[in-house]
């Protein structure tokens, strides 16, 4: 995977970034989510490599990239800090402005960028997610049944990192089963890599952290932002994934952005994964515009 990408590593002050890039045009910087690394990109990669400039990065903590201590407010793995961390490792590659695109925690990373540092992006696309404030806000029973991992994850450490630890390759394949559209959605090859970082007891910490950062710090910079009228100032691209949910996110994306379309896709929620050249074809749309 990623043959003839260059692949380094990027001091960010209290995380070490692991990044992987390649290609030619201009940037485009790409966000993993959860459970998974830069990984999830495979497919796409090479549809774009020649149109963009590829940065594909492990958020901190995540696969190969490490993070601080935990701390007690969680602003250690906030989407603050977060996107902070992906403004230095596009400003050390020279690139002050980015396209940006994001699915799951790294779309969360996204959008939070954004609104925190607007003259840095051109377009976004958020792949399959709603900002973090309005999912808790729209969770009801049926929800948090379907969503169980978000008030799990988010309970008090070593809670969850205990759960999981005791058989993380149960649990790693339960989630992805859970969410992929079809048995043989994802490579093997991938699947291998995910559950190599996994079983580290470091990267459940976390993304145990980062789900805690959701439902406190993150949750309330959403909040401030929305009492603020705080908008996202450039043009939104939200696909979606109709085998993972049952609607589209549209409505709830135009509370934070006025130029905002969907498109839906009929896979699983690893839609760069799982339909690949449907993934690379809307972005390559969207991003020369």
């Amino acid at each position: 995977m990623f043959e003839g990408f260059e692949r380094m590593r990027i001091d960010t002050g209290d995380a070490q970034i692991n990044v992987v890039s390649g290609g030619t045009g201009p940037p485009l910087l790409l966000l993993h989510g959860y459970p998974q690394c830069h990984v999830v990109w495979h497919a796409v990669a090479p549809l774009l490599a020649g149109n963009f400039t590829l940065v594909m990065p492990d958020l901190r903590g995540y696969g190969d990239s490490t993070g601080p201590a935990p701390d007690p407010e969680h602003m250690n793995y906030s989407k603050r800090t977060m996107a902070n961390d992906m403004i230095r490792v596009m400003a050390d590659l020279g690139f002050p402005q980015f396209n940006l695109a994001g699915h799951d925690r790294g779309a969360r990373v996204a959008y939070r960028l954004t609104l925190d540092h607007p003259a840095s992006v051109w377009r976004l696309v958020s792949l399959d997610t709603a900002p973090t404030l309005d999912t808790w806000q729209q969770m009801d029973m049926e929800a948090a049944l379907d969503a169980f991992h978000w008030p799990f994850l988010a309970q008090p450490a070593p809670i969850p990192e205990t759960m999981i630890g005791n058989d993380p390759a149960f649990f790693l394949n339960h989630i992805l089963e859970r969410w992929a559209g079809r048995p043989d959605a994802l490579d093997k090859s991938a699947v291998a890599a995910y559950h190599k970082h996994f079983r580290k007891p470091s990267v459940l910490q976390a993304m145990a952290e980062d789900y805690r950062a959701g439902a406190t710090v993150d949750f309330l910079h959403d909040t401030e932002d929305r009492a603020a009228g705080t908008r996202i100032q450039c043009p939104v691209l939200v696909p979606w994934a109709c085998r993972y949910i049952s609607e589209s996110p549209l409505e709830t994306w135009k509370k934070w952005a006025d130029d905002v379309e969907d498109l839906r896709l009929d896979c699983g929620h690893f839609i760069a994964e799982e339909e690949p050249a449907a993934c690379a074809e809307a972005m390559l749309g969207f991003f020369s515009k």
